[in-house]
């Protein structure tokens, strides 16, 4: 390997890890705020099944799908991070039709579904306000 090329590769291996540990340092400060946040589900006998994160620029949104049971009542909890004072979410169930929203002024919505039988449902995560593009968001989902 010539040295041209060794320098190249190491160069792009030292850049890497620049960038991972940028992405880990959002994803660190949503999932203490989920944890943070959270309390009050776990005093309310919820237990936390699943999380997920991701990032969005301001007045973006996108959904997740998520396989609910029937008879299990659940609460999405959403955050995000310090460069963003709102954020929503609003639930779908069958036909497309919205089960829960919360779209106030906050950045620690939640929502809450108990189906009637097993089914999909759509979450969609709305920026709202994110004052640096993109803005880091995490969303945690509780069972009981």
């Amino acid at each position: 390997m010539s040295r041209a090329l060794a320098v190249l590769l190491a160069g792009g291996m030292l850049a890497a890890p620049a960038s991972a540990r940028a992405q880990s340092r959002w994803r660190e400060q949503v999932n203490a705020q989920i944890e943070q946040a959270s309390k009050i589900l776990r005093e309310r006998g919820f237990a936390k099944t699943d999380t997920y994160d991701g990032s969005l620029n301001n007045d973006a949104s996108e959904s997740l799908t998520l396989a609910l049971r029937a008879g299990v009542q659940y609460a999405v909890l959403a955050v995000c991070d310090n460069d963003c004072t709102d954020i929503d979410l609003r639930i779908y169930g069958a036909n497309d039709k919205e089960v829960d929203s919360d779209i106030l002024d906050d950045d620690k919505p939640v929502v809450n579904v108990s189906p009637d039988s097993d089914a999909k449902y759509r979450l969609k995560i709305i920026m709202a306000k994110c004052s640096t593009s993109p803005c880091s968001y995490g969303v945690g989902l509780f069972a009981k």
